[in-house]
């Protein structure tokens, strides 16, 4: 039986969902790292089980060797866009292309991890619950997931007193563990965050949401290297309050993907203004992916019952080892601006002479 007809009978007969899911958009957006695009949509394609998805790629005119011809020999991508853009043009241009009833915002630099026919969960999970803004699916470090789920004391009440005052005590935002049809399961953030990835990136989410939302708008060019939205995401987080919408962010039990760290200190290479930054090699075990990847049946077995998996506890590098604390979770940084790489100073060259 090929993919599609055994999916219209696990909708028909075990979920109790449409005999047609709803299209959803796959929406990546690449800059100057091959390596990492690669392995995203290599990783992707292999992982994601769906009978109706809709493939676009933005870069951003990249010039790394071998990039574009990658992204062109890519058949199953349907829509292929090569324009100079910032990160936030590049994030509107998705949802504006999209015909999906939900979007796929991905950065190049998060692999996926979990194969398996689990988007047809999120789709039915996302349609029973109209409060939730927007999926995070990639692997959380322990000391976050502690924070979100399992504050302390001063922190809850904290928390309790801001939500209150936001929405008052009967609409105030609560954690809730929802299981699926198919016994998919994930945790809604209750009052934390404002129900949205204001950056956009990597999210999974309603198109109609993002274009109510309205575009992305690049609110402070001149931000600090960190910021690669350019006070895109803030703005975007400002509308959510401002139309005081009641949403919440919700987490898988069982990590999808990873942010691709390969560094002595927990951080991605990055690419700003042409400029490359941290370390960036392609992966150390060779082949396609930084990581392995296991079926959401493997990866379920190891799952817990009070939160989601970790991703010190599920992500396996091929071939190096990812830097973690003294408590085993994984190191963070937010940026390494050593090496740098002029990526596009060739261009600068030639603009100037």
């Amino acid at each position: 039986m090929d993919l599609v007809s055994r999916l219209s009978m696990d909708v028909m007969l075990e979920c109790a969902l449409p005999l047609h899911p709803p299209r959803v958009t796959l929406g990546f957006i690449s800059c100057e790292r091959g390596h990492y695009l690669r392995a995203t949509l290599e990783s992707a394609r292999e992982c994601i089980e769906y009978p109706d998805l809709e493939w676009i790629v933005v870069d951003d005119d990249s010039i790394e060797p071998g990039l574009k011809e990658y992204i062109q020999g890519r058949d199953w991508v349907q829509h292929k866009v090569f324009r100079r853009q910032t990160h936030a043009e590049a994030m509107n241009q998705l949802v504006e292309m999209a015909t999906g009833e939900f979007i796929l915002i991905w950065p190049e630099d998060v692999q996926f991890i979990t194969g398996g026919d689990w988007l047809i969960d999120l789709i039915e999970i996302l349609q029973a619950n109209p409060d939730i803004g927007g999926l995070c699916l990639d692997a959380q470090r322990l000391c976050t997931l502690q924070r979100i789920f399992h504050p302390g004391l001063g922190e809850g009440f904290r928390r309790f007193h801001a939500e209150v005052k936001r929405f008052g005590w009967r609409r105030r935002r609560r954690q809730r563990k929802i299981t699926g049809a198919r016994g998919f399961t994930m945790w809604t953030y209750g009052s934390v965050g404002d129900g949205i990835v204001g950056s956009g990136i990597p999210s999974l989410m309603r198109t109609s949401l993002w274009r109510e939302l309205g575009p992305w708008r690049v609110a402070k060019p001149n931000a600090c290297l960190i910021d690669s939205s350019l006070g895109a995401e803030d703005d975007m987080i400002d509308r959510v309050r401002k139309k005081k919408l009641r949403l919440q962010l919700a987490l898988p039990q069982i990590p999808l993907a990873a942010d691709i760290i390969n560094d002595d200190i927990g951080c991605k290479a990055k690419v700003r203004k042409g400029i490359r930054y941290g370390n960036y090699t392609p992966p150390p075990g060779g082949g396609t992916y930084y990581y392995t990847m296991q079926s959401y049946e493997e990866r379920r077995q190891m799952a817990y019952g009070n939160r989601p998996l970790s991703f010190s506890e599920c992500v396996k590098p091929i071939g190096f080892e990812i830097p973690k604390d003294i408590h085993g979770d994984r190191l963070k940084a937010s940026f390494n601006d050593r090496p740098q790489f002029d990526i596009r100073g060739c261009e600068r060259k030639r603009s100037r002479g």
